[in-house]
């Protein structure tokens, strides 16, 4: 293939050989899942004592804990956005120092949490009361939301629009360039996946070990197995911001460095 229409792989390969220098990095997403679940607790577990367990009770509920998780996980995902461009411009970042980047942004962040709690609840709302046919609406409207929003984290992180014009910014990039996020989106996935499986049926080896009573090799295939499985997602959550930032400067006009292949051609329109 012509080198200014690079592939899947190359685009793959530039994001990963941006993110081995900041290995660091992988604690961000690690402590995005630890507040993410906190944050939800402290705030789910008291409404629904307060308001009590009605239907629409536990829908305020859960969409006021949503909108606290998806604020903490996004102040960190958009905390990745700004690492990645530190080092793309030459510096080397931290993880306080990407932090109290994120943190400036926090007003927008919060915005958006609401307005993705209110759809998420939306759609669940829908797959609840209209029985077969609200899960086939469901199923199709979280699959656009999640296309349309693919590039919103970074929109986030650089762009001063609100919650609502980020998502139309997001899909204007994601119609612009789709052959290329789709090529690089879809091999990053499949590499993840796959580590994933591998992850996973080391757990499963485990697991059928300690069912058979073979309790010294099960316990430590499995936990293994575990820990591989979430290793390979809190490695893939951080480098794929990565991914994101390489693509959302290419798609802004932004140069990043020399990676070691040619990414130029990546994004013009597929």
């Amino acid at each position: 293939m012509a080198a200014n229409n690079p592939t899947g792989k190359a685009i793959l390969k530039a994001s990963l050989d941006l993110f081995r220098q900041d290995r660091q990095m992988v604690w961000l997403p690690v402590m995005a899942t630890c507040a993410a679940l906190v944050a939800f607790a402290v705030v789910t577990g008291p409404l629904v004592l307060v308001l009590g367990h009605s239907g629409f009770a536990l829908m305020v509920a859960f969409m006021c804990g949503s909108a606290v998780a998806t604020a903490a996980t996004v102040i960190f995902n958009v905390a990745l956005c700004f690492a990645a461009t530190d080092r793309i411009e030459g510096r080397t970042p931290t993880v306080s120092g990407a932090l109290a980047q994120a943190w400036t942004r926090k007003s927008v962040i919060f915005q958006w949490a609401i307005l993705s709690a209110v759809v998420g609840t939306a759609i669940r709302a829908l797959e609840q009361r209209l029985g077969l046919a609200g899960r086939l609406i469901g199923l199709a409207g979280g699959l656009a939301w999640a296309v349309a929003t693919f590039m919103v984290i970074p929109v986030l992180a650089f762009e001063n629009v609100g919650p609502i014009e980020a998502v139309k910014r997001s899909s204007s990039i994601l119609k612009a360039r789709f052959g290329t996020v789709a090529r690089g989106g879809l091999r990053f996935g499949a590499l993840f996946v796959g580590l994933s499986i591998a992850a996973l049926a080391v757990m499963v080896i485990g697991v059928i070990a300690c069912v058979a009573h073979l309790w010294l090799i099960g316990v430590p295939v499995a936990v293994l197995g575990f820990a591989g499985l979430l290793g390979v997602a809190m490695y893939a959550s951080a480098a794929g911001m990565y991914m994101r930032t390489i693509l959302y400067r290419f798609a802004t006009d932004q140069p990043i460095p020399d990676l070691g292949v040619d990414v130029t051609g990546a994004f013009r329109t597929a």
